[in-house]
């Protein structure tokens, strides 16, 4: 099944934006202890993300698997 539209605009969002009802978390990765990335699926449509948290400002994004590339 292709993502779903609110799965097209959440992909490339800042990670400190986006969090929508209809994501199930599946897992969080740590670093050290520190949550680093958490791996969602989308109820409606299927469509995998995963949440980076740590790193440059640029790579704390929304990345679906499978979705369209962003273009800035």
């Amino acid at each position: 099944m292709p993502p779903c539209e609110s799965c097209l605009d959440l992909n490339g969002l800042p990670s400190t934006k986006g969090l929508r009802q209809g994501l199930a978390l599946l897992g969080i990765g740590e670093l050290s202890g520190v949550p680093a990335v958490e791996h969602y699926r989308c109820t409606a449509c299927g469509t995998s993300f995963s949440r980076v948290l740590l790193g440059e400002g640029c790579d704390c994004v929304w990345h679906c698997l499978g979705c369209p590339t962003v273009s800035s």
